[in-house]
């Protein structure tokens, strides 16, 4: 008996001073596992592995975990409920629905209380507007009360939020306010590297990029404004200039090659970034030289003798002979040229003996990879499906 007492008496300490205790129940589950995931932006990690037993399992750790949304998914991966966890991090939640949050019982954390408090008048509220924007032609009583249940939202976040001003719970709260394009960004701290612990930033990002106009100098303002906001914030500033990396590598819209360049030049050349080597960043420079040389109206840079082809247009189109869709678009662009005689296709095959450098040159990032040139080799369109070739046979002036 002794010495089982002094066994306890020694784990006494762990458990008293653990920076985490998360007690969790949710009703209706019943596997053995869970896992407690971390966002950054949209992405998941894996934080840790969780035994659970009838539907309950409980988390202690000595570390206090960084402030944030964590996600919690079943054995199967299939996400259950998201918790947040702000300075205080011992808790304990009981959920009898993962439908319906109302009847979630939280005690501990006031962060916590308040986020599930705030998630079930959130979904909701989300469920009764999409049914009133789902009505077709809204009738001017469905758009006030669509209106009604926002400005409900709004004013109930206020009423949650608690009196310590840094509180990640406040933080959120903030983000979740619905803006006009003009001040869109107002209320979310692009300074606080805790925003981006759940997907809402990609989503706002995603958003508010899409609805800008196709036009690279407008793009490359609202970069520039967007990472200047993040202050000395090092872990937002490189998210943001990662994320409009991947977003602009291959744009949708063909004339946005300076917003690659531009994030080349003006970041990566100048900033030190964590995980970014000298041999990558020298890549992406020569990848941004390349593209200066064939944006929409340059002449394209020789290959072969595609300077002796004399035509009214060119549809220039890089193929792989093992290519099926290369055999389609081929085949489209021949149906074009038989309605059109004042274009000519010029084949170039793409295979195991071209250089890496000719690749570079033409930005070759898969094939098929279709040019339309004029008379004057200038390009008119690039990296368009032949399908669209037709709509831009019609002279072109670059003044």
């Amino acid at each position: 008996m002794k010495r089982l007492f002094f066994i306890l008496l020694a784990l006494l300490p762990i458990v008293g001073f653990s920076q985490v205790k998360i007690k969790m129940h949710i009703a209706a589950q019943h596997d053995s596992v869970w896992y407690l995931m971390r966002y950054r932006g949209s992405k998941t990690a894996l934080v840790d592995t969780l035994k659970c037993h009838s539907g309950t399992t409980r988390y202690l750790n000595m570390k206090k975990l960084p402030e944030g949304i964590y996600l919690l998914e079943s054995q199967n991966n299939i996400p259950m409920t998201e918790i947040l966890l702000g300075k205080k991090q011992i808790v304990s939640i009981k959920i009898k629905d993962l439908n319906s949050l109302s009847k979630t019982k939280v005690r501990g954390s006031k962060e916590t209380k308040r986020y599930f408090k705030l998630m079930e008048r959130l979904r909701r509220n989300e469920m009764q507007i999409a049914a009133l924007e789902s009505e077709g032609q809204q009738s001017e009583k469905a758009r006030h009360q669509i209106d009604s249940l926002k400005k409900d939202l709004v004013d109930y976040g206020k009423s949650l939020k608690i009196k310590d001003e840094d509180s990640f719970l406040n933080l959120f709260i903030n983000s979740l306010k619905r803006h006009t394009m003009q001040d869109y960004w107002d209320d979310f701290a692009l300074n606080d590297a805790r925003i981006l612990t759940y997907p809402l930033i990609d989503n706002k990002l995603e958003s508010y990029f899409n609805n800008l106009p196709v036009n690279a100098k407008t793009i490359n303002g609202e970069i520039d404004k967007l990472i200047a906001k993040t202050g000395d914030c090092i872990e937002v500033r490189d998210y943001l200039i990662w994320y409009f990396y991947r977003k602009y590598y291959s744009p949708q819209y063909m004339n946005l090659d300076d917003v690659y360049i531009h994030l080349v030049d003006e970041y990566f050349l100048k900033l030190e970034m964590e995980n970014v080597s000298e041999s990558v960043v020298n890549m992406m420079a020569d990848r941004a030289q390349y593209l200066d040389k064939i944006k929409i109206g340059k002449q394209i840079p020789p290959i072969s003798n595609l300077y002796h082809v004399e035509a009214d247009y060119i549809a220039l189109i890089f193929f792989d002979k093992t290519c099926k869709k290369c055999a389609q678009e081929g085949r489209v662009l021949q149906d074009i040229q038989t309605r059109h005689p004042e274009m000519k296709i010029y084949p170039v095959e793409v295979n195991s003996g071209m250089m890496d450098d000719m690749l570079m040159v033409y930005d070759i990032q898969t094939t098929p990879t279709i040019y339309l040139l004029d008379s004057n080799k200038r390009i008119i369109a690039k990296r368009i499906k032949a399908e669209q070739v037709e709509q831009f046979l019609k002279p072109i002036s670059y003044e």
